[in-house]
């Protein structure tokens, strides 16, 4: 009954309208009034049953849409939010990516002149091995040489002596010679 009353205003305010048109000096037969009469009556019938039918699904359609606008809303701006914070965390990261270089690019220039101090020291133990090996070899063939040299001087000179005193001695030097040895052996006996 509510909503029929509802509707009233609407049907009254059209009424209203229309007394002013009955008014009128024959501008409108009567027929044509009456007609406009049932027109407006029908409308204002439609216009009631259109607010009772569909006032509550349109506005919940409404309200629905209202709601759905401002979900969408706020998961847009989350979601926008949540762009902001990583976009942010990739300028941290980027800005990030060149301190990590440097530092990478540090560790290795440090390690490659460890390595290289490490093959520097290698190689220099190396050569000082080399080196005390060579001359150990050195001193061992040196005196190789010397002996071999001191040998061969000794060979030499025995040799020259023999000839020496083949061509010297005598068959008195040769006597002598012999009875002082003997004197010696006969010493060392006692």
């Amino acid at each position: 009954m509510r909503k029929i009353l509802g509707g009233l205003p609407v049907l009254l305010a059209l009424m209203l309208t229309a007394s002013p048109l009955w008014a009128s000096e024959g501008a409108y037969s009567s027929a044509q009034l009456m007609d406009l009469l049932y027109r407006l009556i029908c409308f204002g019938i439609l216009a009631a049953v259109l607010y009772r039918f569909v006032r509550r699904p349109l506005l919940a359609f409404f309200r629905d849409r209202r709601e759905s606008i401002a979900r969408n809303l706020e998961y847009l701006e989350t979601q926008a939010r949540n762009l902001e914070e990583q976009k942010e965390m990739m300028s941290r990261q980027i800005a990030n990516i060149a301190s990590e270089r440097d530092a990478i690019l540090a560790q290795y220039e440090r390690l490659g002149r460890k390595e290289a101090d490490r093959i520097i020291a290698e190689a220099t133990a190396a050569a000082e091995n080399l080196i005390d090996k060579t001359r150990q070899a050195m001193d061992l063939e040196l005196k190789s040489a010397r002996q071999a040299l001191l040998a061969e001087i000794v060979s030499l000179s025995t040799r020259a002596a023999r000839d020496l005193v083949r061509e010297n001695i005598t068959a008195e030097d040769q006597t002598r010679l012999t009875r002082e040895f003997m004197e010696q052996v006969e010493k060392l006996a006692h």
